[in-house]
């Protein structure tokens, strides 16, 4: 699954973890933020804690 689809598994984890976040589910106008945490997410390595430390640090977080 990693080796054929490891953008999408990047993806759908993003979408997951920030949706359990924010305590919401999340929108179309989440998607923008989605995509730029996912695309940070990927150029670090793909770590969870990376990822978590992203979303906290977000936009979409702190304006909650």
């Amino acid at each position: 699954l990693l080796t054929d689809r490891q953008d999408q598994f990047a993806r759908a984890m993003v979408h997951k973890i920030t949706a359990y976040a924010l305590g919401r589910p999340l929108s179309f106008g989440d998607r923008v933020d989605i995509d730029s945490l996912t695309a940070q997410f990927r150029t670090r390595g793909d770590r969870l804690g990376d990822l978590v430390h992203l979303i906290i640090s977000s936009n979409i977080f702190n304006s909650k």
